[in-house]
């Protein structure tokens, strides 16, 4: 099930009513290495559910600053604060009545890269400069913790490999755009039936199988590519599935290596250029 995971919280993003959440990215999908904007409202939150009180605080004094308080994908790379005196760069910024926002670069707020973000997803709450209780208000002055699901971006790139993180037994989707081929001539123009892959399976640095011989690719239909249309190439595979029958007896795949082939054409001498897929191993 967990290969269908991604694919529905996808889904669920889209058709979901933004508005109902306490907490929200946009854009959604999202670009890693882009600005994005994190909204906190308010107007969702429900005090006492982990000693959170801002809302009734807020309700009482709308006026009041409200800052960001975060730890996931990882605590900010410039840091929180105290929890008594939260940094002026974590102010977030009023857009509505209890409706609060931030802008910033995920990968370098964080300090992370692009699939710690969507593998961890934002964890995070609102809260008052002073988080502890407020004279005449139950509990702190904060949210109770609030957790977003960051939804990756489809690439837009030469070639794009989904998802961000993957095992060998999950489904593994390798897009090619030939419309943005610059590096061989003889790549460019691709017909429907033109394009195919070379694919070698590796176990480890000095362990390694190719499904067919360069040569011999256009002789197996599961290696051709499908055309979807505009110059775009695609195909899924499970790479534990795709190698079964070719990797020895306890061998377990740890990278993909592959790259485009089109019949009649041959790269210049010299190594292929590979492109390589890292395969998780979360056992």
């Amino acid at each position: 099930m967990k290969r269908y995971n991604l694919a529905l919280l996808l889904i669920c993003s889209i058709v979901g009513n933004i508005a109902a959440q306490k907490a929200y990215v946009l854009p959604s999908p999202t670009d890693a290495n882009s600005e994005i904007t994190l909204f906190i409202d308010m107007n969702q939150s429900e005090d006492g559910i982990q000693n959170n009180g801002l809302s009734a605080i807020l309700d009482a004094f709308p006026d009041t600053t409200v800052y960001l308080w975060t730890w996931n994908p990882s605590g900010p790379a410039a840091g929180n604060g105290d929890w008594d005196n939260s940094a002026e760069h974590q102010l977030m910024t009023k857009v509505g009545p209890k409706l609060y926002s931030m802008t910033f670069v995920p990968t370098e707020y964080y300090g992370v890269d692009g699939p710690q973000l969507f593998s961890r997803g934002i964890s995070c709450l609102a809260k008052l400069k002073n988080g502890y209780p407020v004279e005449g208000f139950n509990f702190e002055a904060k949210s109770e913790d609030i957790h977003i699901d960051i939804i990756p971006q489809l690439c837009a790139a030469r070639i794009c490999i989904f998802p961000e993180l993957r095992e060998p037994d999950d489904f593994l989707t390798i897009t090619y755009d030939n419309t943005k081929e610059v590096l061989y001539e003889g790549l460019q123009g691709m017909g429907d039936d033109d394009c195919y892959l070379y694919l070698l399976g590796k176990v480890d640095a000095f362990t390694s199988y190719e499904y067919a011989p360069a040569s011999e690719v256009f002789q197996f239909p599961e290696l051709k590519m499908e055309s979807i249309g505009e110059g775009k190439f695609r195909t899924t595979i499970i790479p534990e599935d795709f190698f079964a029958g070719i990797l020895g007896e306890g061998e377990a795949l740890s990278e993909i290596w592959y790259y485009i082939v089109r019949e009649g054409f041959d790269y210049p001498p010299g190594p292929p250029p590979f492109e390589i897929i890292s395969l998780l191993d979360c056992e």
